[in-house]
């Protein structure tokens, strides 16, 4: 009974821990005035203005293309190889 007791005990003092670290925690990552909410807007406006935007827009669709290719690629070995079975 005395090891069960323990075990028991064990459990509840990790979940009181779990219990009370899981609470909301304040924000360290960014702790200027306007926050970092407007430094990705303001990222987001350079790279309009500079091109990135664009670049990585064709950057995205060349990858999703090449996907694309790649997927039929696979799907038409694997009909070649069922077709030989």
């Amino acid at each position: 009974m005395d090891r069960k007791m323990l075990i028991l005990a064990g459990i509840a003092a990790a979940g009181a821990a779990i219990f009370l670290s899981a609470g909301s925690q304040p924000a360290t990552a960014c702790n200027r005035t306007a926050g970092c909410a407007m430094d990705a807007l303001q990222e987001g406006h350079d790279m309009m203005q500079d091109g990135r935007a664009a670049e990585n827009m064709r950057a995205a669709q060349e990858n999703i293309n090449a996907f694309k290719r790649q997927q039929a690629a696979d799907e038409a070995a694997i009909r070649a190889r069922s077709a030989r079975k």
